[in-house]
């Protein structure tokens, strides 16, 4: 009796109805709203003696039925958050409905959640392993936690194992945010590249959008379904593919002004989709009294067209409101309005009306990494130092060996960088085109280290270590040995 008055006063009080709240209360769903009578072992109704008292109602409590105890259809009053009546019944049928302690984490039962809400057991599983579900995809996961399939740290969850998330650096204890509700610091991805294409790589980057479902990273690139074999089992842990990248939306104009472009027919839902604020836009209409001219030492026609920035589309989708219309590197004026009948055919060739271009770049990069010195921040500028990073290093590529006792000499090849491709036509390449260009205000271009320790090469002009044109290699081996306090003896 004393627990059954004190799971009516849990189950009373606000600040516990509170926090069960959902969008729609259990209560009010179907199955806990029907009232059943209880039956016997052998399925007969239960039938009870009772005094003679009047009907229990709601709102009320039920009168106590002999030998003394509650109905099932006792009701009691504001029993849910939302202020309505329940009844006993209601409350053991929610029960048996509810998530019980024991299901979590356990088979056929549901996955747990972490302090911060993150799930403690994979969700998603690929084959097994032993028995054991290899964790495939996790998301958010605590870095520190030991893989309760694997027994190995997060990052090696298994061998199919592709793990999105960022890194999440613990706060420091008493933080208001948890231990372990920091803030993101950094991306980790990791993967096993096992296979041809897509399976080659860890992380897979396309700039096309176009081509988001057929295109495949040339890693190990045979058609492996016909039976046709690789000559190498090729991987990378990094593949970036970059090239002629199409424009999201080519659309017909039917008229501009100096901060619109009216469309010949409304965007539909889906082109909506590929349409942002910030954006770039092309039109193929050419910008009046512009010189010819070439860009830099590529000698290629400049830009001459009018280009904007994505501001906003209207409701009806048949404008497309930009921050000003331009020639690339200009500054948009009220007298810049596109012309539907001047039209540009280097860039924007095969187009006899006038069109516009949403989100069309006008170079590739296959990579650009951008670092700088800041001097304010380091106090060389009077203020008070908030840095001290005076180091940089555009790219380190490190290739090391280990554990070689027993490894044949020359069994292992190592290529630090290659220029490669297949440029079939040369011709179509402009003059100054190159595999490396070294530009800039530096004291030196090119260092080479040899493996004495010693500058083989060092600019502006050359030192070399001894004339390379009239020595043998095994005379300049010999020396390296030499300054290195090693046998001189060589083959």
């Amino acid at each position: 009796m004393r627990i059954s008055l004190f799971l009516l006063v849990a189950l009373a009080s606000p600040a516990l109805a509170e926090a069960q709240a959902l969008p729609r209360p259990n209560h009010t769903l179907p199955q806990f709203q029907a009232q059943t009578a209880a039956n016997n072992n052998d399925g007969s109704l239960h039938t009870l003696s009772r005094m003679a008292v009047s009907a229990p109602r709601m709102g009320s409590y039920a009168p106590l039925w002999p030998p003394g105890g509650l109905r099932m259809d006792t009701a009691v009053p504001g029993l849910y958050a939302d202020g309505s009546d329940g009844t006993l019944q209601q409350v053991g049928r929610m029960a048996d409905g509810s998530v019980q302690q024991t299901t979590i984490n356990a088979a056929n039962g549901v996955a747990g959640l972490d302090e911060n809400g993150n799930a403690s057991a994979p969700v998603v599983t690929g084959p097994a392993l032993n028995g054991a579900p290899i964790q495939s995809v996790q998301i958010g996961t605590n870095p520190q936690k030991i893989s309760k399939v694997t027994g190995q740290p997060w990052l090696f969850g298994g061998n199919s194992t592709a793990i999105f998330g960022a890194y999440p650096q613990p706060n420091l204890p008493r933080s208001p945010m948890g231990y372990w509700s920091g803030f993101p610091v950094n991306l980790v991805v990791a993967g096993s590249p096992s296979g041809p294409y897509n399976a080659g790589c860890s992380l897979c980057v396309f700039t096309d959008a176009g081509f988001q479902n057929t295109t495949v990273a040339e890693l190990s690139g045979e058609d492996y379904t016909k039976g046709k074999v690789s000559p190498g089992f090729d991987v990378a842990a990094l593949f970036m593919s970059a090239g002629t990248e199409n424009a999201r939306l080519a659309l017909p104009v039917s008229s501009y002004t100096a901060n619109t472009v009216v469309l010949s027919s409304a965007l539909t839902p889906a082109q909506l989709l590929h349409v942002k604020q910030g954006m770039f836009i092309s039109t193929n209409s050419l910008v009046p009294g512009m010189s010819s001219g070439t860009i830099g030492d590529a000698n290629l026609p400049v830009k001459d067209y009018y280009a904007g920035v994505v501001k906003s589309v209207s409701s009806d989708g048949k404008t497309i409101t930009v921050y000003g219309w331009a020639a690339l590197g200009k500054t948009a004026t009220a007298s810049d309005i596109p012309s539907t009948t001047s039209l540009e055919t280097y860039y924007w060739k095969n187009y006899t009306a006038p069109y516009v271009f949403i989100g069309a770049p006008t170079k590739m990069f296959g990579r650009n990494t951008v670092m700088t010195f800041d001097g304010n921040r380091v106090g060389d500028n009077g203020l008070p130092s908030t840095s001290s990073i005076r180091q940089f290093e555009g790219e380190e590529i490190d290739f090391n060996t280990a554990n070689t006792k027993g490894t044949a000499a020359k069994s292992v090849s190592y290529h630090g960088l290659t220029f490669g491709g297949n440029n079939a036509d040369p011709r179509v390449l402009t003059d100054e085109s190159y595999a490396i260009l070294l530009a800039g205000s530096l004291p030196n271009y090119l260092k080479i280290s040899d493996s004495c320790g010693s500058i083989a090469i060092q600019s502006g002009g050359y030192y070399l270590l001894q004339p390379v044109l009239l020595a043998s290699r095994k005379t300049i081996r010999q020396n390296c040995l030499s300054i290195r306090g090693m046998p001189t003896q060589t083959k």
